[in-house]
């Protein structure tokens, strides 16, 4: 087989255009590529080169919205062919591994999907609402403010007040995300595993709340009152007057990332201040300090509000800590798996289908035992 016509086949795969015959050809490929350590520059070209062009051309495939909504076959793979390590080409294993139970029998214990938001909602006075077993229409009055879920499931706060109310909302691990509307109007996409604080109604100078964890922002425009978002992880300040952005700030992570949208931010430190610009990415370090990036995959940044497991070149300890805060599981590792992955799909499917899809791969293995999924080789 020629270069162009291993590329062709890629991409004919990917696309779910590829016959039987042709699946059946790219596995023994597939299977020559990772067993045995030959590689005819020749015939084929530079073996880094291919593999730099081979992702360059799934990803492509990945990204077409039409993707989206293909069989889970195709996603499968899709990400299969689409994994490309570290070193940007195929990588080749000769050592032997044991023998691994059936999967069947190793994802017998399998973890859904969240099935709704799970999520708590604490009045100023300390009253709790679980949100999943409340009814639609109005679920407080904190003041003069109306607080109620709407058709689409989202909290919104409307009126006016100049009492100091506070009100939070916590989004477990295991919880689809929740959308909230707060009383200016600024709507908040808060994910699994966040906490927002914020008040009922912005009476003062500024508009400012709280968050842990991650989520989106689409800011009401008011000159007169800059919003300003403060992060529990790092007491770092985002300062906004009408933009949108997400902030990702989570205990573990050590270190809070702010990707902007539109409009303008200024990330405040104890140490330093930056001005964040749309496509820019701003990361604060545990000691205050601030690094300002361009080329963020902002759709990978978005897939959780998309309804989207999005990787583009992770390796297995990122995509498993996302796995924990949406399937509210456990991991433990009995393996290092140094690998990068490139995959794409929807949250609404269990565990094992995302386990499964990674371990068409060969590279990563998986065990399920009760909400603990154990990484093998």
């Amino acid at each position: 087989m020629t270069r162009e016509e291993l590329l062709l086949l890629t991409e004919k795969i990917a696309s779910g255009t590829a016959t039987d015959e042709e699946l059946m050809q790219f596995n023994r490929l597939f299977d020559a590529f990772r067993l045995a350590a030959e590689w005819d520059e020749t015939l084929l070209g530079n073996r880094q080169m291919i593999g730099d062009t081979i992702r360059e051309r799934i990803q492509v495939v990945i990204e077409r919205p039409a993707v989206r909504i293909v069989p889970w076959r195709r996603w499968m793979i899709a990400a299969s062919i689409a994994v490309l390590l570290s070193g940007g080409y195929f990588y080749y294993r000769t050592l032997q591994h044991p023998v691994l139970a059936p999967q069947a029998e190793r994802f017998k214990n399998d973890v859904a999907a969240p099935a709704g938001h799970h999520a708590v909602l604490t009045l100023s006075n300390g009253t709790k609402i679980l949100l999943d077993s409340a009814g639609k229409g109005t679920l407080a009055m904190q003041g003069s403010i109306n607080v109620s879920m709407n058709a689409n499931g989202q909290i919104v706060y409307n009126g006016e007040d100049n009492t100091n109310a506070t009100n939070t909302i916590e989004v477990p691990p295991g919880s689809q995300p929740l959308a909230i509307v707060l009383s200016d109007g600024t709507k908040v996409w808060i994910d699994a595993a966040s906490t927002l604080t914020y008040p009922t109604a912005f009476s003062g100078n500024d508009r400012t709340v709280n968050i842990i964890g991650q989520a989106y922002f689409e800011v009401a425009p008011n000159s007169r009152k800059p919003f300003k978002v403060k992060n529990g992880i790092d007491q770092s300040t985002i300062e906004v007057l009408g933009t949108s952005f997400n902030i990702k700030a989570f205990g573990p992570d050590k270190q809070t990332e702010t990707n902007l949208f539109s409009g303008a931010v200024a990330i405040s430190t104890t140490n330093a201040r930056q001005l964040l610009h749309p496509g820019e990415r701003a990361v604060v370090n545990n000691e205050g300090a601030i690094q300002i990036t361009t080329g963020a995959d902002m759709k990978e940044v978005l897939a959780w509000k998309e309804g989207i497991f999005y990787f583009n070149g992770k390796d297995i300890p990122a995509i498993m800590t996302e796995l924990q805060r949406y399937y509210d599981i456990e991991v433990e590792y009995q393996t290092n798996v140094n690998d990068e992955f490139i995959a794409s799909i929807p949250r609404d499917v269990p565990v094992s289908q995302l386990l499964n899809l990674l371990e068409m791969t060969n590279l990563v293995h998986f065990r399920i035992e009760g909400r603990k999924v154990i990484v093998i080789r």
